[in-house]
Order: structure tokens, then sequence, then C-alpha cells
């Protein structure tokens, strides 16, 4: 069952880019005091020493996600971002496996992929990157699909070096979500001109998504056989942890966000015609920190799950 949204927004930090004063933080930050206990609580279950986040001291605004990450496109690579961080880890070996199963699945002369809910094309210039050398008769065609323009504004600036000739980009902006705000809206395929695709990732976007929403529309843009690799906010983080940025008048500004449980996510996959091949999570561990693979944020959440990641296949 999906939890009820909460007053959450997104997995790492915002901020104000028309604002060069303006301060920010990412999902670590700024929890209550109950938040701080619930880390606590869940760092002492795993045998180590939590340092509790600072209590809030100021008032709190909501926007649109949309705004939020329009606004957020010009730091997002650079804001030192803990969970983007841990995502890259992750991907270092999730991504080759999710690769090689659709490479294995599908020997045809082209393979088409999706990043649903590209943002900057953090994770589409690992897809332009991947060895496809292999097999230089075989096209590449690799989609980024964003609603933000901002975001996709450095996405293409980043992205268009990487491509080569047989590994093709599109970058394209559209609601990725439409029956979010409308049951009666086409799915993306309509709205965007996109067809049925051997492989999608999406990483960390369900934590904006109801459940239900999100895996209809990947289902109604994967092709039978083909490979999802979704990645997301643990829901032990996403119950205790608020994020956003501060803006230059001292208000937090947030947008709205789900705590979907890794069963959660696993029974809606299922009952949208999906089967699970793998499923993962991570906890933050000190040595992310003194390795310099995660800032020192990251020291709050040691010990707390903190990232949860899924391989599935469309039957």
């Amino acid at each position: 069952m999906t939890r009820p949204s909460v007053n959450m927004t997104f997995d790492t930090s915002l901020v104000d880019t028309k604002n060069p004063n303006t301060s920010f933080s990412t999902t670590e930050s700024d929890l209550s005091e109950a938040d701080a206990s619930a880390i606590t609580k869940a760092s002492t279950q795993l045998e180590v020493t939590p340092t509790p986040p600072p209590k809030p001291s100021t008032a709190v605004h909501h926007v649109p996600t949309q705004d939020a990450y329009d606004s957020w496109a010009a730091v997002y690579d650079t804001d030192g971002n803990m969970l983007q961080a841990i995502d890259d880890v992750e991907l270092s070996t999730f991504l080759p496996e999710f690769l090689a199963s659709v490479e294995s699945s599908f020997r045809r002369k082209s393979i088409q992929l999706l990043d649903l809910g590209c943002g900057t094309g953090r994770n589409t210039a690992k897809l332009l990157s991947y060895p496809w050398a292999t097999n230089r008769n075989r096209v590449i065609e690799v989609t980024a699909l964003d609603f933000s323009a901002g975001m996709l504004d450095v996405a293409r600036e980043k992205l268009a070096p990487l491509e080569k000739d047989n590994v093709r980009l599109r970058i394209s902006q559209a609601d990725c979500f439409p029956t979010v705000g409308d049951k009666e809206a086409s799915p993306v395929p309509a709205v965007s001109g996109l067809s049925a695709v051997d492989g999608v990732i999406s990483t960390l976007v369900l934590e904006h998504v109801p459940l239900g929403d999100y895996f209809a529309t990947v289902a109604s843009l994967i092709r039978k056989g083909g490979y999802v690799l979704v990645t997301n906010m643990h829901s032990d983080m996403g119950k205790i942890s608020q994020a956003g940025f501060v803006n230059a008048e001292g208000v937090k500004i947030r947008g709205t966000s789900f705590a979907h449980t890794s069963s959660e996510m696993e029974d809606a996959a299922i009952q949208a015609g999906f089967e699970l091949v793998s499923l993962r999570d991570r906890i933050m561990a000190k040595e992310d920190v003194e390795s310099g693979r995660v800032g020192e944020r990251g020291l709050k959440w040691v010990g707390v799950r903190v990232w949860s990641g899924m391989l599935l296949r469309r039957l």
C-alpha cells in the first residue's frame, strides 16, 4: 500500500540560483528532535554511534517539484549531494548488471534505452560511455527524458560530446508521469513520441511519484522481456528526512515526496507486470565518508539505510 504523501522533497538539496547568498542543505539536514531520535535508534540497532542532526529553526515553504528542479539545475551536479554519491557508488556495479541483461536479451542491430527523469544527465552519461564498442555493428539509441527545462539545458551541454557513431542521443522534455495529475491523460509514449524501449533506468525519481502511476508509466514504456533499473531513497531515510534548501530570507523550501518501502515498491512493480530480478539496499558507512566517496554530511546518516535499488524484467 502506498504511504500517504508527506512534506518532504528531493533526494538531495535545492538551491536558489537567483541569489548567490542562498545557503542550502541536503537530506541529512534540519531534522526535528523526533527525527534525530529515529536516526539514533536506527543506528544503535546497527551498533554505530550516530551524530544527531541540528534542530530546525526556520519556516518551511512548499513549492511545485518542477519549479524546484528548474531552480536547482545550476548546482545539481556540484552541491555535494550525499545520496547522489551513494547512487554513483552502487551503480558502478548495478548499471553494468542491468546493461548486460539488456544486451543478452536483445540481439537486434539496435538497442533502445531510456533514462526516465534524467535530470542533468548524470546517469545518461554512464549509458553513453558504456563500452558498447564490443559490437560496432549495433546501434545504441539513448533517450533522456525529463520535465525540467533547466535540468535538460545542463544535460544537453554535458552529453553532446559523448555521442559516437553507434551511440546516439535524443533529449526530450515531457511530463514523465502525466497520470499523476490527470488519470485520463495519455501515457508518456503518446505525449513524447516514444516507442517501447528495451531498457529503462530511472534513478532517484520514484520518491516523487505515487507507486501506481510510476510503475504503470514504466510498463507502458518497456517492451516484453525488457529490463528496468530503479533506484530510490530508502524509506528508512525517507521517513525521517526532509530535504530542500534555505533561501536568503531563511525560509526552507520544500516540495512533496513519498517514503515508499522496498516491499511496497516490489508489490507495485509485480502488479504492473514486472518480475523482480534483484533488490539491493545500502547502509551509510563511516568508511564512505572517510574514503571521500561521500561528504562529511554523510556522518549524520552512518548506520542508516539510505538507498535502495531494483532490477525488474517486464513479463
